[in-house]
């Protein structure tokens, strides 16, 4: 999968997304909930197949088979299975199989919360992992630094994507960013 063209494509698409708010925070909530869409039906296109399915936080149709949409993370790309109960009338049901992805969104600025999202990166079986990020006004130098010490304890590949929040891109000049955590070193695959 090619990360980068998949976040700038999600990012390009939210931005062009007619949402509306009452109030600023209102606005940067919809243009989130636009960019998670967007990047969940992205990541079904991705991974696509009769045995794939994709749980996001404002995702549908998983809820009837699954009971929910939403697993542990903001977005699970997953292949399921099937078993049948036991008795004599059984039934059969859907479970998950394998998580493929797991993606963590934190658009806050506050790298506490980021580092939290890492935490259930850390705590997932997924073999690509993915976090989504604020890019601070400032550059990316900051949130490296920081993130680099949890990013060396994922298990797997785990990606990284900086984008501008979203309250900020009616003005933001700034493109996605997006890093891999290779051997120690930060990697940029913009």
């Amino acid at each position: 999968m090619d990360i980068r063209r998949v976040i700038n494509e999600s990012y390009g698409r939210a931005q062009k997304a007619l949402v509306m708010g009452t109030s600023p925070d209102a606005l940067a909530r919809a243009r989130e909930r636009a960019f998670v869409k967007t990047l969940a039906e992205l990541l079904a296109s991705e991974y696509a197949g009769d045995d794939i399915r994709v749980f996001s936080q404002f995702g549908r149709g998983n809820r009837r088979d699954f009971g929910a949409e939403q697993l542990l993370s903001d977005i699970c790309v997953c292949r399921v299975g099937a078993g049948q109960t036991g008795g004599r009338q059984s039934q059969e049901f859907l479970f998950v199989a394998e998580v493929l992805a797991q993606v963590e969104i934190e658009l806050s600025r506050e790298w506490q919360r980021e580092v939290q999202a890492l935490n259930r990166l850390i705590s997932g079986s997924a073999a690509e992992k993915l976090l989504v990020a604020t890019l601070p006004g400032r550059g990316s130098a900051a949130s490296l630094e920081t993130l680099q010490a949890p990013f060396a304890a994922i298990p797997g590949a785990a990606g990284l994507a900086l984008i501008p929040h979203p309250a900020d891109w009616d003005t933001a000049e700034a493109e996605p960013e997006v890093w891999r955590l290779d051997d120690g070193e930060w990697i940029d695959s913009s």
